[in-house]
């Protein structure tokens, strides 16, 4: 500890007067030293602490800049939503059809394709007197009206769930103007229409 005397304060101010002193680190004024100060009304801190605190440099404020997700585009969430539909009604033919099962996960793959604003191919797509390979693409209205006659035929439940899908496919594609759902909903007619009415075309000519 170093201690700072009158003597050394006078020669100090003599060789240049000043206002105010800065006590220097691990050095304490004696009593004269602090008189002295005081008669020539000179600013100073003897308080280590303090002074401490005087000299340290306030801490910077970091502002952390919000991260901002992006926003969710509303027709890649409604596509997923219907893509799970497709699964949880292959899921719900698995014990009743396992093929028809199949074609329902396959259209499920299809729509994987539409989301990438690709066409895709229709693996288990079979031509029927209404639908080929050719047309699939064009727009089609439903073969046939689905009613209460048709929910209560043979294949009744699984015609509902299909054409349940049918009709959730057209609700989106309307509302996002995408025109690549057009060959799963023709496939989607094509099996109803098999289901019903088996090898005979029920297509409105």
């Amino acid at each position: 500890m170093k201690f700072i005397t009158e003597d050394d304060l006078r020669i100090l101010f003599r060789r240049e007067p000043f206002a105010s002193y800065d006590l220097p680190d691990q050095a304490k004024l004696t009593p004269g030293a602090r008189q002295f100060l005081l008669d020539k009304k000179i600013s100073f801190c003897d308080d280590p602490l303090t002074a401490k605190r005087k000299t340290s440099k306030p801490a910077e404020v970091v502002v952390e800049t919000p991260i901002t997700e992006p926003v969710p585009d509303r027709f890649l969430l409604k596509l997923e939503t219907l893509k799970a539909q497709f699964l949880e009604a292959g899921i719900s033919l698995l014990d009743r059809d396992v093929l028809l099962a199949e074609q329902v996960f396959d259209l499920e793959r299809k729509l994987s394709f539409v989301g990438k604003g690709a066409s895709g191919e229709l693996n288990l797509f079979e031509p029927c007197t209404g639908f080929n390979k050719e047309n699939q693409n064009e727009p089609y209205s439903d073969c046939f009206e689905i009613t209460g006659f048709h929910a209560q035929s043979e294949k009744g439940r699984e015609i509902v769930l299909l054409h349940r899908l049918r009709c959730c496919v057209r609700e989106l594609a309307a509302e996002a103007g995408e025109k690549n759902f057009n060959p799963v909903i023709n496939r989607l007619s094509q099996m109803i229409c098999l289901l019903y009415g088996g090898n005979t075309c029920q297509r409105k000519k």
